[in-house]
């Protein structure tokens, strides 16, 4: 077999790859099976994985590697081949690594190597690194048969890494439900910190931990793991002086993950290398802080930091009903009063629970990724059935199988409306600003979707100001808004009616309108478009469904570019729908 030949046998490995990983249900059986593909199939001499974990990338899987066995060891972005690739993103051939400067010698015997990135949503998370003794040893069938494991690998760590994420949510929650029994079936402080302390340090591993509560204008511990009782005791900091007081001061988490490039931290145990605290918050007003440190560099994240904000919330309300406790067991002749006012707060301290039961239950949301991988496999395989490419098929289960696919696409389309509003409610929602030709993004989305109108029998007309210049905007998103508001337009008009596209140069923004001779909307259904969960409630608009999320997500995707998005019509003489893109 030619290792420059893409064949049959090519399209077995890749096929043998798709079947490994589909097993692999792990982070670690993925990276396993693909050595076994990389050693054993294609015989490669060397073999490397590196996964990108707390901002560095790890070896994680290896054959043949000098340093295997260092749990630790990493390369930098900015050095070596390998670096280089996980820097730029882009695959690394060098047929002789002894001309390539950038080239770092582990092995002696070493002559070539490709290094291919792992990306997910377009980031690089992983790097498969592999080597050979000869020089001038990998070709274009080596490079495609790797960057196809690369995909695959990639679609198998997200659906491993997906599920993960919401196992542990679901884990945290669990967690966080039974924590708050605990802490609110008890006025004891002590119980309560100790409680709250062990269940730290047993599931989040971190080595120091500390509760500190205010006192005036001064924090002092009140309990902690880790620390000396001598370092617990002596603990004081004022307003604004070290990480904690810091996070009363601004009343925000502050996520440290090498306290030495911090000017105003303070040491109070040596071996801390980075520190996470979290302000204790009742009723908007800070009552202490729940500080967390380690002894490594970079071991807290993001999800670190709102799951400890969840706690210091449990934290917050059983303090104040323990204190509230306290108050009422030294109530003097105003005993009366002081217990209406005291059970006052308590109803309230229980609303704001409720409120935070309620937010964690929008976890559970997330259950919605889950359901992307299976519905995109069904559409795949029901688009190979209904060509004949898995065996011959009569005309009407072509009929029946056309409806499933046109279904599962809508079904594709909905779930993706609700991700993105939930990506939009939590500020996730990414953008990749570049130069862009509006004229040409309107063109390649007018394209994509003539067939749909064809089959309609709508014609589909575009007038594009070829003199509009460039602009500086995420292609993905322009395109996304197109698509939606074509979408409406194709929804909502009848057979032999026009949708138009017109682009147009405003001079500091372009604008483009997207009009239609369909149903038109009323002047008093106008305000509720751009609403979320919102439809107009007719006849057509029940008949063709939808979430009513698609004209709030481009109303945000248009905002985000600096523009604006508005609507003229009435009813019975057709849409106008526009949008301005600033340059």
């Amino acid at each position: 077999m030619k290792r420059d030949t893409i064949d049959y046998e090519t399209l077995r490995i890749l096929f043998e790859t798709n079947k490994l990983l589909n097993k692999c249900n792990t982070i670690e059986s993925i990276l396993s099976a693909i050595k076994i593909i990389a050693v054993k199939k294609l015989k490669y001499d060397y073999f490397s994985f590196f996964l990108h974990e707390n901002r560095k990338f790890m070896l994680k899987e290896s054959f043949k590697h000098p340093f295997s066995s260092d749990k630790l060891y990493h390369i930098k972005t900015d050095q070596g081949i390998t670096g280089h690739a996980a820097k730029t993103g882009i695959p690394q051939v060098v047929q002789d690594v002894s001309k390539d400067k950038r080239y770092i010698q582990i092995r002696k015997d070493v002559k070539s190597e490709l290094v291919v990135p792992v990306k997910i949503d377009g980031k690089v998370v992983g790097l498969i690194n592999v080597e050979s003794r000869k020089i001038g040893f990998f070709s274009h069938r080596d490079m495609f048969l790797m960057n196809s494991i690369a995909e695959q690998a990639a679609i198998t760590l997200k659906k491993v890494m997906d599920k993960e994420l919401i196992e542990n949510s679901n884990k945290r929650l669990r967690n966080l439900n039974d924590i708050g029994k605990v802490v609110n079936s008890t006025l004891d402080l002590d119980i309560i910190f100790r409680y709250i302390l062990d269940y730290i340090y047993k599931e989040m591993n971190y080595d120091f931990i500390a509760i500190l509560l205010l006192d005036k204008d001064k924090l002092y511990s009140k309990a902690g793991i880790g620390f000396t009782k001598k370092q617990l005791e002596s603990y004081s900091a004022k307003v604004g002086q070290g990480i904690c007081g810091m996070v009363v001061k601004t009343g925000k988490p502050l996520l440290i993950n090498d306290v030495s490039k911090v000017p105003f931290y303070i040491n109070q145990a040596s071996k801390t290398k980075a520190e996470l605290s979290v302000p204790i918050r009742f009723k908007e007003k800070i009552i202490g802080v729940l500080n967390v440190e380690s002894g490594l560099v970079n071991a807290f994240n993001n999800e670190d930091l709102v799951y400890l904000s969840a706690l210091a919330d449990q934290v917050a309300s059983a303090i104040k009903n323990a204190q509230l406790y306290e108050k009422i067991k030294n109530f003097n002749k105003t005993l009366k009063k002081e217990v209406a006012d005291a059970t006052k707060e308590l109803v309230e301290a229980n609303i704001e629970l409720k409120r935070l039961n309620e937010i964690k239950s929008e976890f559970v949301s997330t259950v919605s990724h889950e359901l992307r991988t299976p519905l995109t496999s069904i559409i795949g395989y029901v688009s190979v059935i209904k060509d004949g490419e898995a065996g011959e098929i009569s005309e009407t289960q072509k009929e029946f199988l056309g409806i499933v696919k046109e279904e599962s696409e809508r079904l594709l389309r909905l779930i993706s409306d609700l991700l993105d509003i939930s990506k939009i409610d939590s500020g996730k929602m990414r953008f990749n600003f570049t130069e862009t030709d509006a004229s040409l993004i309107a063109q390649n989305s007018a394209k994509e979707m003539e067939s749909l109108f064809a089959k309609k029998g709508i014609t589909l007309d575009l007038e594009l100001d070829r003199n509009v210049a460039a602009i500086k905007a995420d292609p993905d998103k322009i395109k996304q808004i197109l698509y939606n508001l074509l979408t409406n337009a194709l929804k909502f008009s009848k057979p032999g009616t026009t949708v138009k596209v017109i682009s147009k140069d405003k001079g500091n923004h372009v604008q483009f309108d997207i009009t239609d001779q369909g149903i038109g909307i009323s002047k008093e259904d106008i305000p509720k478009l751009f609403k979320k969960f919102s439809q107009i409630d007719s006849k057509m608009t029940r008949e063709v469904g939808g979430t009513g999320l698609g004209l709030a997500i481009c109303e945000y995707l248009v905002k985000q570019h600096g523009g604006n998005i508005w609507v003229k019509s009435e009813s019975g003489k057709g849409s106008t729908f526009s949008f301005t893109i600033k340059k």
